[in-house]
């Protein structure tokens, strides 16, 4: 009888929910009915003496006029019953992202090694490519995607070539593709030909194929050719033939370094020389427009290599600030003493060799740890502060040696 009397509360339960969300669509005299059965119930329940069977009944009568009136709400399904925790938490999740802690996947290898990008683990054809486990381990570990392309017939790899702002280069076409098969995302688009038959990759845009395919397939036979195959008419005979069924190129794309991002603290502190900060590019988007040819609006992650009132100056590698060596963090010294992987600040632009750089109040400069590979302050300006995000402060992912505590 206990167990009854508990669905019988389960019942009346639904019968409030139904008689609050539905009393506007709902006749007057179905909700005396309702109101009617309600108190029979509760009658019943309250009453330690009654049977089960008129119990039962009741909740039976009940149960039939809810499914009459409840429209959605009754009978319960996942959705009537989970809708509100799911609205709540998709509210609390959009909240903790716009005001406390945003993700954020770092797409090229602006700052690295301090952060990597997206990079590429290749496979040589003498080599086997990872098996099931191998690639699901990878996946969840490093968030790895396998490429591979195989050879539809015999005969050279020919890889068109095609003029662009910084000359000569592996020919690509941006294509429209989704990511996790629902949000659309730029693609770009490589073509192999073997024999004149064309063979073609989709990698994500940010990812850097073009410096791939050279380190892959340069060597003393490759040249750049005329061929009637390309569409450009020019093609770079990478000195190589395949089989029929041979692979062509099998490599893995890592995912870049996801972190989270503080956007808490810099609305009571100001950002400081050193920081890694996400930026938008709203306010210099014209000025990457003409670098790039891309003129939405992104996300930048970049160090701060100078703050407002502040002169910076290259010199052999190292960041100058007013003059002195800049050293708040590791990443100044690094660059400075080209220690690893770290090559040092290089002079270009706006911080070319000999030129110093004044700041203006209320702007940063943003500049990469990988200097030779960064597209930042020394080519497009400074960074207001009201473009400033926050402050990057946890790797979470992929599991690698850079996992935790962002530098």
């Amino acid at each position: 009888m206990k167990k009854l009397r508990n669905q019988a509360k389960d019942l009346l339960h639904a019968a409030s929910k139904v008689y609050h969300y539905r009393r506007d669509v709902t006749s007057a005299a179905r909700l005396q009915e309702l109101e009617k059965s309600v108190v029979e119930i509760e009658t019943m329940i309250a009453d330690k003496s009654a049977e089960s069977a008129p119990l039962e009944a009741a909740m039976d009568r009940l149960d039939a006029l809810l499914r009459k009136i409840g429209g959605k709400i009754h009978p319960k399904t996942f959705w009537s019953d989970n809708l509100e925790v799911i609205l709540v938490a998709a509210i609390l999740v959009i909240g903790v992202r716009t005001f406390f802690f945003q993700p954020f996947i770092i797409p090229t290898n602006s700052m690295y090694p301090t952060y990597s990008g997206m990079n590429s683990v290749v496979y040589a054809a003498e080599d086997d490519s990872p098996n099931v486990a191998e690639k699901l381990f990878d996946k969840l570990t490093l968030g790895a995607k396998h490429k591979s392309v195989f050879a539809q017939n015999s005969g050279e790899i020919l890889i068109p070539m095609g003029q662009s702002q910084n000359g000569v280069q592996i020919y690509k076409e941006r294509v429209k593709g989704r990511k996790w098969l629902v949000l659309p995302t730029p693609l770009d688009e490589y073509t192999f030909y073997v024999g004149g038959q064309p063979h073609t990759l989709r990698v994500p845009a940010e990812f850097d194929m073009n410096k791939l395919l050279m380190e892959t397939f340069s060597s003393e036979d490759s040249k750049v050719i005329q061929s009637s195959v390309s569409k450009t008419g020019v093609a770079w005979n990478v000195g190589q033939s395949v089989e029929k069924g041979d692979p062509i190129i099998r490599f893995d794309i890592t995912l870049g370094d996801a972190l989270f991002v503080d956007r808490i603290s810099y609305h009571f502190k100001r950002p400081k020389a050193g920081d890694p900060f996400v930026f938008r590019t709203n306010a210099i988007r014209e000025e990457l427009g003409r670098l790039t040819g891309d003129y939405t609006d992104k996300y930048y992650i970049k160090r701060i290599g100078g703050a407002g009132g502040e002169t910076l100056k290259i010199v052999d590698g190292a960041l100058l600030v007013n003059g002195e060596p800049r050293d708040e963090v590791a990443a100044f010294g690094r660059n400075a003493a080209k220690e690893g992987e770290y090559g040092g600040y290089i002079n270009h632009t706006l911080l070319a060799e000999g030129r110093t750089l004044a700041i203006p109040d209320d702007k940063y400069v943003a500049l990469g740890d990988n200097s030779a590979n960064s597209l930042d302050s020394r080519y497009w300006g400074f960074v207001p502060d009201t473009s400033v995000i926050g402050k990057a402060i946890f790797i979470y992912y992929p599991f690698t040696k850079r996992w935790g505590v962002a530098e």
